[in-house]
């Protein structure tokens, strides 16, 4: 897969953001369904989204269906990953184990291995459009990004590394699974062994920001354009919830609580920071939904900033716009699945990004979001 930025195509460039979330993948998996669906009605001809995208960043979950995608898989059949290997994936280990993790990475990585293919590398032709894909390298205390832009400064070093590894590093959520060892070859051909955890394990989980950075910053060699007529950035979420603790139990709490609310909270907080600059730096497209004002509703509740005054923040600024910017996903509270028409799920049992018990229900919640926000007629001069 070539990238030359010198020999872009003449036509604006579109980017793909996919946050982590585990089970919540289903979310965006859905919108995925619904955006394939609705660009084949759109064109007139059915093409894979990797055809459709030009770079397609994902932490975590969202790494499993950006190079799923790029691989040329169907968004259905990336949805269907979730139904068919969800409860095999977060099948607990023995008690004594969750002491270190409560799920084994056998099963995560075997499908990975089927659905990917053992012998696929980040440099390889399979790949059919750009990605980039976030881990944080625990032995050295940086987060990675790894990419098949053969222009980019580690690519030499990275693009023989299994690809199903590289997506397994991104998902070693620490409590949830082990961490994923790769060995890296260094710039004298030696190796050496590197510890990878989730890349939600940093300011990235939504790797909208980075995705945009990655593709408009020279140093990055993507050369990609500026300006709201030229670059789109569709971003995908996993939903989001306050993590509320009652009053007098945090000091109930032990290592472990911590561990797993310390996790969920930095996801949170990282998710809000980067829809927060993107909203700033992009502009939003005008859609027929009412999910804005529903959003703005449960930003506002959670002491989050809603979208009027991101545009505030932006007139301040002065108002300039880099791109077209549009971010899909919901609050789980139990008035906006109520508004939805799903008032009788616990938003409290959908926040557990493993819960499986809950699969039928990220399903369900996918496709209501999905109805609500995806309108690609809304972006049709993007892919026109």
């Amino acid at each position: 897969m070539e990238n030359n930025t010198s020999n872009l195509p003449n036509r604006p460039m579109r980017l793909l953001s996919i946050d982590g979330g585990g089970l919540a993948g289903l979310i965006p998996a859905e919108a995925l369904v619904a955006i394939e669906s609705q660009l084949d009605a759109l064109t007139s001809h059915a093409l894979p989204l990797c055809d459709r995208f030009d770079l397609i960043g994902g932490t975590s979950t969202g790494a499993i269906l950006a190079v799923g995608l790029a691989l040329g898989l169907k968004a259905a059949e990336l949805r269907d990953f979730y139904l068919k290997f969800g409860k095999q994936i977060f099948a607990k280990v023995f008690w004594l184990e969750r002491f270190w993790h409560n799920y084994p990475s056998g099963p995560l990585e075997q499908h990975l291995k089927d659905v990917f293919g053992k012998d696929t590398t980040l440099g390889s032709e399979k790949l059919r459009t750009s990605i980039l894909v976030v881990s944080k390298n625990v032995t050295l205390g940086t987060t990675w990004f790894f990419t098949n832009n053969p222009q980019s400064k580690y690519f030499a070093n990275n693009q023989a590394l299994p690809l199903w590894q590289i997506v397994r590093a991104s998902n070693a959520a620490p409590t949830y699974f082990p961490p994923q060892t790769i060995s890296v070859p260094d710039d004298n051909g030696r190796t050496q062994k590197y510890d990878f955890i989730d890349g939600g394990v940093s300011s990235y989980n939504n790797p909208s920001l980075q995705v945009f950075i990655e593709a408009t910053d020279p140093n990055y060699h993507f050369g990609f354009p500026m300006g709201t007529n030229k670059l789109l950035l569709v971003s995908l979420g996993t939903g989001f919830e306050a993590v509320a603790i009652p009053e007098g139990k945090a000091t109930g709490y032990n290592l472990l609580d911590w561990a797993r609310y310390a996790v969920k909270e930095l996801m949170n907080d990282a998710n809000l920071q980067q829809n927060v600059l993107m909203h700033i730096i992009g502009q939003s497209p005008a859609l027929p939904s009412i999910a804005p004002k529903a959003e703005s509703n449960a930003a506002r509740a959670a002491g989050r900033p809603t979208a009027s005054a991101l545009d505030s923040i932006a007139a301040g600024t002065g108002g300039y716009k880099a791109l077209t910017y549009q971010r899909i996903t919901i609050s789980f509270t139990q008035e906006r699945l109520q508004g939805l028409g799903l008032g009788n799920i616990d938003p409290v049992k959908v926040g557990e990004m493993d819960a499986v018990d809950q699969i039928g229900n990220f399903q369900r919640i996918g496709r209501a979001v999905a109805a609500e926000q995806v309108h690609m007629e809304s972006l049709r001069q993007f892919f026109l």
